[in-house]
């Protein structure tokens, strides 16, 4: 596969499984378990663009294109240094 269709198609099965578990949990609304279910869906979604990012970055790594490998690692970097600061500070 590709670069653009890999990273199309993590983003879109995302996309669409993180919809579908918050569907879910509003369909399931009359139980307790809604929350869990809303929460998961809304993980999935948050994390969705990472798992685009690190596709995208595996697929540059393997076309052996070093500038853009070196970009997309460093925006892995910022990525990972906002998720800690947001834990920790």
């Amino acid at each position: 596969m590709s670069l653009n269709s890999d990273t199309s198609n993590v983003l879109h099965w995302g996309t669409l499984i993180g919809l579908s578990i918050m569907c879910v949990g509003l369909l399931l609304s009359v139980l307790d378990v809604t929350d869990l279910l809303l929460a998961a869906g809304i993980l999935v979604l948050i994390f969705t663009p990472v798992a685009g990012i690190a596709a995208a970055t595996y697929n540059l790594r393997k076309e052996h294109d070093t500038f853009w490998t070196r970009i997309a690692y460093a925006l892995c970097c910022v990525i990972v240094i906002g998720m800690l600061a947001t834990v920790f500070l």
